[in-house]
């Protein structure tokens, strides 16, 4: 059911004639939308009981690039045990980020696989990532999950895309300020892709998405340089004892635990996750 002052907006100027078509065409609209949202809401808040498909051998890539070095060990024995093949890259700069996003993006096997996984540790600004860069302008995040939407990707269309990003953010940093540096996704055959996946047209290129950000203030890593993100030690623990649970259950107590922390902490060593999904099945790992 819509929110009454949304309706009483669009009944706003209308005839009564012209409302009920309205009205009509708003509920045909919905029931072809897929659950996509654009805001930081924790949507769709409903996720209906239909399971994601998590049975191929292994359940797909699962892409660590560690630009600090403190999590790169521990989260790829987190995933090699969850069934991923875990391909992990440390201390790169933003043209090597990109470069491994694209040729990963690109890879045929995906079509083989169920899901796909990316972890992302780095500094950066508010909406993008310095890579062990000093000098560069740095990345978008969002372009980061443009390349691998369904019209980039179409070998992940239809298949649970999780990201779990660390970024350590330099608030003063001018150069979060600067233009950023734009990238098109990888190219894809339009023909080539609708034949390999049929029936995907229906899909929204933005389904089935888990992003959950977490900044913490750069400062962090000069007080303990070597110390792993708190964040990525409790989504560790979590998926490693606690198996065969919904990733969104599991999330919720992740937030819980990094509010624990955030309450005994000093401002400068909070940790703040934002996490947006597009999910239309449970997801298990």
């Amino acid at each position: 059911l819509k929110d009454p002052s949304c309706n009483l907006r669009l009944q706003n100027g209308r005839t009564k004639e012209q409302r009920l078509n309205v009205g009509q065409l708003d509920l045909q609209r919905e029931s072809v939308k897929a659950s996509i949202q654009e805001s930081e809401a924790f949507l769709p808040r409903h996720v209906p009981e239909e399971r994601y498909r998590m049975q191929s051998k292994p359940l797909g890539i699962c892409l660590i690039i560690d630009c600090i070095g403190n999590d790169a060990a521990f989260l790829r024995d987190t995933f090699t045990s969850l069934g991923y093949e875990v391909q992990s890259f440390l201390y790169l700069s933003v043209d090597g980020i990109i470069q491994v996003l694209r040729r990963v993006a690109c890879m045929p096997q995906h079509r083989d696989y169920d899901s796909f996984v990316c972890v992302l540790v780095s500094r950066g600004g508010s909406h993008s990532v310095f890579g062990v860069d000093r000098t560069h302008s740095g990345f978008p995040l969002d372009q980061i999950r443009r390349m691998f939407m369904g019209d980039a990707c179409p070998f992940l269309l239809g298949k649970p895309k999780v990201f779990f990003i660390q970024n350590y953010v330099d608030s003063e940093d001018p150069l979060d300020n600067s233009s950023l540096l734009e990238v098109d996704g990888p190219a894809v055959n339009n023909l080539e892709s609708k034949a390999k996946q049929p029936g995907s047209s229906t899909l929204h290129r933005e389904a089935d998405f888990l992003w959950s950000l977490c900044k913490a203030d750069v400062s962090l890593l000069e007080r303990s340089s070597s110390s792993p993100s708190l964040y990525l030690q409790c989504l560790s623990q979590k998926l490693g004892k606690e198996r065969r649970r919904p990733l969104l259950e599991l999330h919720i107590e992740l937030n819980g635990s990094v509010y624990d922390w955030n309450s005994r902490a000093s401002t400068k060593e909070r940790y703040s996750v934002w996490l947006q999904h597009t999910l239309r099945k449970k997801l298990i790992l």
